[in-house]
């Protein structure tokens, strides 16, 4: 019973740790790349993308449920207008979308279950897999409840390199500052 008590308050302290990152680089993208902003809710650069990917690949379903609360969070004035379906299906496609896609993509064996073995190929795929069905996702759900002037066939695009530029320069990010650390631990060892 004590094993499940403390299971249950890490995986809520990860969600909620991740519901506050994600809205954290969720605002940092909405100061720094303001500027690319294609139409509301769209971006030509959207390092949230990254996030997604990072918080679903490092914790897996708390993750996921992080950035479904983050979206909740971030779309909280739409609960109170007519717009409270979108927000919170915004939130669920938003927070699962990266998940599903992991999860599929290992069922299929396309990717490994073990951060450590995913070599650079299968990085690049799963990012760009997951920008298309990210904003497959939200096209469709804002297609689905008539968001006002949208277009499916055009703003697909945007979303879907926003999501993939901002994936890959986080994760490329990501990388960077990994290696510079392990560089700086090899340098102190010898």
């Amino acid at each position: 019973m004590i094993n499940w008590v403390r299971h249950a308050f890490e995986s809520t302290a990860l969600t909620l740790a991740s519901a506050v990152l994600f809205v954290g680089f969720f605002q940092l993208n909405d100061w720094a790349f303001s500027i690319f902003e294609y139409s509301e809710g769209i971006s030509w650069v959207f390092l949230p993308a990254g996030f997604r990917v990072i918080l679903v690949l490092v914790l897996g379903l708390p993750g996921a449920l992080g950035l479904m609360l983050g979206s909740w969070f971030i779309d909280r004035d739409l609960f109170t207008q007519d717009g409270a379906t979108l927000a919170f299906l915004n939130g669920v496609v938003g927070g699962l979308t990266p998940w599903l896609v992991l999860k599929y993509l290992t069922y299929r064996q396309w990717l490994s279950p073990h951060l450590q073995s995913l070599n650079v190929l299968q990085l690049l795929n799963m990012t760009l897999i997951f920008a298309a069905a990210s904003a497959v996702a939200h096209q469709l759900v804002w297609l689905l409840l008539e968001r006002p002037h949208m277009n499916i066939w055009v703003d697909i695009w945007p979303m879907f390199v926003g999501n993939a530029l901002g994936a890959l320069m986080m994760l490329y990010g990501f990388k960077f500052v990994l290696d510079r650390v392990s560089q700086q631990k090899s340098q102190q060892t010898h």
